[in-house]
């Protein structure tokens, strides 16, 4: 029943929700937007790795090849090294160089500025047209970088928290998590509402809603979850 209510009234709850995490941790950012292309690759080469690792590992790239077209023709050892603090780098370094390569083939260069131009659900099929871009990149590609579009990212984080609150069934996955989160926001949202509320659900993830020993006494939204109520 629960989970029948939130989805029934899903803007109210997911306003609610933001609420409870705003009064929490307050507001997050400013941060800062990158190039579309730039977020492409922390994209590809942070999935399921420390954002600390992920930031540093970028950087490597971005200092020993000074472009992403240097990165795009380098040597795979090159490129594997450069990451290989990253999980998995060697699928990484493939995915990445095959993207970087796919996209010039298809646009001619590297670049992903027209996509400002086209509706959120088209850019998001167009972008997982490449290697190793699944929902969660595509959508970081669309709001987190300079494109700032209305495009909900969805984390491990994310995923979990959504789960115990409800709004998910358990099995699901990134994709299955967008198509049923997303046209829930509240229709008023911006771009940034989205991205704030994406580092909030993230921030509750890491600090108190944990995998293993979620710290559920002192989560800002335990009145709506289901794991609190079916609990207590």
């Amino acid at each position: 029943m629960q989970l029948l209510l939130a989805f029934d009234d899903g803007a109210a709850t997911f306003a609610d929700i933001h609420s409870r995490l705003l009064t929490r941790f307050g507001r997050q950012g400013p941060w800062h937007h990158p190039d579309p292309v730039s977020q492409l690759v922390l994209g590809i080469v942070g999935g399921r790795t420390r954002g600390s690792v992920s930031l540093s590992a970028f950087e490597t790239l971005m200092q020993r090849f000074g472009s992403w077209d240097a990165v795009r023709d380098a040597r795979y050892a090159e490129v594997r090294k450069a990451i290989g603090t990253v999980t998995f780098p060697d699928n990484k370094t493939h995915y990445l160089q095959s993207a970087l390569r796919q996209l010039t083939q298809m646009r001619g260069r590297l670049e992903l500025e027209f996509l400002a131009d086209w509706p959120v659900e088209s850019a998001l099929d167009w972008l997982e047209r490449l290697p190793g871009v699944g929902r969660k990149v595509s959508a970081a590609t669309l709001n987190f970088s300079s494109l700032k579009m209305k495009a909900l990212v969805i984390d491990t984080h994310h995923l979990r928290v959504m789960k115990r609150l409800g709004l998910l069934r358990r099995q699901a996955g990134f994709a299955e998590a967008y198509r049923h989160l997303m046209p829930r926001l509240p229709d008023y949202w911006t771009a940034a509402d989205v991205d704030e509320h994406h580092q909030l659900v993230k921030l509750l993830g890491q600090t108190t809603c944990h995998h293993d020993v979620p710290a559920c006494a002192d989560c800002p939204v335990a009145a709506l979850c289901e794991k609190t109520t079916r609990d207590g």
